[in-house]
């Protein structure tokens, strides 16, 4: 028999610092994703980093085994020790485990959600100084899978979960006193995918339509935006030619993206927010910052001719810019006859 497959869904993760796909995470399969690969007769193959995920069907287009019903899980565990000094850190990741699931519209992810990932075990401060407090644990669905009351008898800082045998997924926590709002916090149970430490995990609820129309799922990632700072640490340039040295950038219409302009800052005009003159130059070497007057999103491939001039001479034909290892935007250009 000829086996036949064709695309249930994709998953592509994006950056804009890479121009396309990102290669800064490792893709995690649980043990329950890869028990519903095998029972729902699919695949799982990255192509191109993007990652598909195949089903078989029969002569028809029909799948011979249909899963829809069931939610694949994925983890993004991050590889690229460097990430955040050239992203936008979503809230979601800066507060806890992101978590993307696509319960709104079946084809889309929703936003990602901000979930405290926790183990089968676990521990949690309690929020609330009032007494008692009842704190609940609930599953996806609001039933109650724990719950505890703190009195003043019994007082005591946290509260501790043990949920061996309870599938995993999103949780909420509640904490419930006495005329008082509720307090409710999200979290996330998969001792597998904790214990993997990813970054992020996507839930994707499989519909019977993405048998017949898969859906890309995506999830994208900003560049980082800052000020680029050029900080010209120059000598044996008379005070003439050190007023003639300039920043322009020459290359935005070759590359079609808007032009990066520098504003001329004297070393006697640099702010606290600047790095300290005193140890970028001493003795007789000058020092002038070219600071760019919006902020500039950072990109693996540098801009092109951004350059250095003097009198219209070209000195640096193509600056630096930050790599994916520095911290920020601030360059250290020594120049020198």
């Amino acid at each position: 028999m000829r086996l036949r497959y064709e695309t249930l869904l994709s998953l592509r993760i994006a950056h804009a610092y890479h121009g396309g796909v990102c290669p800064d995470f490792e893709l995690v399969l649980p043990a329950e994703t890869s028990r519903l690969l095998r029972g729902g007769r699919l695949l799982a193959k990255v192509l191109g980093g993007v990652l598909y995920v195949l089903f078989e069907a029969d002569d028809d287009g029909a799948p011979r085994v249909s899963a829809a019903g069931a939610e694949l899980r994925i983890g993004l565990r991050l590889v690229n020790p460097y990430f955040s000094n050239y992203t936008e850190i979503p809230a979601a990741l800066a507060s806890g485990t992101a978590v993307y699931r696509n319960r709104t519209a079946p084809s889309q992810l929703d936003a990602p959600e901000a979930s405290a990932l926790v183990g089968a075990v676990f521990s949690r401060a309690i929020a609330r100084p009032e007494r008692p407090v009842t704190v609940t644990l609930r599953d996806a669905a609001g039933r109650a899978l724990r719950a505890e009351t703190v009195t003043t008898e019994n007082d005591r800082p946290d509260v501790s979960f043990d949920l061996s045998g309870v599938a995993p997924g999103p949780c909420s926590i509640e904490e419930e006193v006495a005329a008082a709002p509720m307090h409710t916090e999200r979290c996330y149970l998969h001792p597998e995918l904790r214990a993997a430490g990813v970054l992020a995990i996507v839930d994707i609820a499989i519909h019977a339509s993405f048998y017949g129309s898969a859906p890309a799922f995506e999830i994208s990632f900003d560049a980082r935006r800052e000020t680029l700072s050029y900080y010209l640490v120059v000598s044996n340039h008379t005070i003439a030619d050190f007023e003639l040295l300039t920043v322009s950038d020459l290359g935005s219409a070759d590359e079609g993206r808007p032009e990066v302009s520098f504003a001329r800052v004297p070393a006697s005009e640099l702010t606290p927010a600047e790095l300290p003159a005193a140890l970028l130059a001493s003795g007789d070497a000058r020092l002038v910052l070219f600071r760019s007057q919006e902020p500039v999103a950072r990109r693996l491939r540098a801009m092109k001719k951004i350059q250095l001039r003097r009198n219209g001479d070209v000195l640096i034909e193509h600056l630096p810019q930050p790599g994916a290892d520095q911290a920020d935007a601030n360059l250290i250009i020594h120049v020198s006859r």
